[in-house]
């Protein structure tokens, strides 16, 4: 479904904060009855492609853009977007990296406790991994979160995390 929606931010920040865009009633109702779990893939402009939720709150339907992507693509508050959605039948509702299949794939252990976390934070935990640049980095980091999610028993608790991720980094900086 393709239409055109204005970037924007919450005039009433109880709502939420950040850029957005809005989408129509129409749209939005049709969208949510071909998804699973709200997930869409989102293209901007014929050009920028990314894995989204539709988001609903006080009345309004939309989907929150990230600031680093706003300043990347240059765009202004105010700018006509050319929005083009479509279901997510991916797996986890982003991508997943071939090094972080990797890991799953040798660590049978983790990879169980992994798939026994709730879709977001899996969502959550791709994103940790996705951001990173290196393909070295990105395994790495797959391990601690491997060894991570099997020392706490499959309880994710990100403070704990973060410091075995700073721990590693420590033990691996010479």
């Amino acid at each position: 479904m393709e239409f055109e929606a204005f970037l924007e931010t919450f005039k009433d920040q109880a709502i939420g904060y950040g850029p957005h865009f809005q989408i129509p009633n129409e749209v939005y109702f049709k969208m949510l009855k071909k998804c699973k779990d709200k997930r869409v893939i989102c293209t901007i402009n014929h050009a920028v492609t990314l894995h989204s939720a539709l988001l609903q709150k006080s009345g309004l339907y939309f989907i929150l853009l990230n600031q680093p992507l706003v300043k990347k693509q240059k765009w202004v508050i105010g700018d006509t977007l050319i929005i083009h959605l479509a279901p997510d039948d991916s797996t986890y509702g982003m991508p997943i990296s071939e090094e972080f299949q990797e890991v799953l794939a040798s660590d049978p252990e983790g990879s169980d406790w992994f798939h026994q976390l709730t879709p977001g934070k899996q969502r959550s935990l791709l994103h940790v991994i996705n951001k990173i640049k290196s393909s070295q980095l990105k395994i790495e980091r797959s391990f601690v979160i491997m060894e991570h999610l099997k020392r706490q028993q499959g309880k994710l608790d990100y403070q704990i995390l973060n410091q075995d991720i700073k721990a590693f980094n420590e033990k691996m900086s010479f």
